[in-house]
């Protein structure tokens, strides 16, 4: 095997990155590869342009999918009350201004990083928000039983509204590494440089790995 490290490219607003995430352990475990997290903005935030004008029938199209992907995968599944992201509302997919929610998330993904934990509460976050169905799951007592699972400090909670100017050249560097590895989309995973963009592209990255 050439390498042990696969870089996972993902942000908090996609549920297909949640439907990723079992497979991606079962990954780590069966081939003793190391995963890398590389959080990135929602695309809505860092893309903003590419989801202006969304049709109603990509819309519904996504709702449909996300739904018989969480059953065919035998996940559990339920959209977030609240959205990670604050949409216009009426807008499709089109951010609002204030987002101070998902920047607060994106600032404790920062910490984590310097404590070498950002897979763990990356993981820990998306199951939260994706698979628990619980409303206001972005009160502080849920996401401090997040921080408790993966051994990290809860007064990490404790973040700002909007990105550092750490976190956001963090942030914007994992965007570029994305981009260089060849898709700007998530979930986004790359071996020894070559992209593989969609959970149901996971089959064909275990294959690479063996194979290779």
């Amino acid at each position: 095997m050439q390498s042990s490290v696969v870089e996972f490219f993902g942000s908090l607003q996609s549920p297909y990155c949640y439907f990723a995430l079992d497979r991606l352990e079962a990954l780590k475990r069966d081939l003793s590869v190391q995963i890398v997290m590389r959080p990135v903005l929602p695309g809505v935030i860092r893309i903003a342009d590419i989801f202006v004008d969304r049709s109603q029938m990509e819309l519904a199209y996504f709702d449909q999918d996300v739904a018989r992907t969480a059953d065919f995968l035998e996940l559990p599944f339920g959209e977030p009350l609240p959205s990670p992201v604050n949409w216009v509302e009426g807008g499709g997919w089109l951010a609002d201004q204030e987002q101070g929610r998902v920047f607060r998330l994106y600032n404790m993904l920062f910490q984590a990083f310097h404590l070498s934990k950002q897979f763990q509460l990356y993981a820990a976050l998306m199951r939260l928000i994706w698979a628990s169905r619980t409303r206001d799951w972005d009160k502080p007592e849920h996401l401090a039983k997040c921080l408790i699972e993966v051994d990290l400090p809860e007064d990490l909670i404790d973040q700002p509204d909007d990105l550092s100017p750490e976190a956001e050249h963090y942030f914007a560097a994992n965007q570029q590494a994305m981009n260089d590895s060849g898709h700007w989309g998530v979930p986004m995973f790359s071996w020894l440089g070559e992209p593989f963009y969609g959970q149901d592209r996971l089959d064909q990255l275990r294959w690479r790995i063996e194979t290779t």
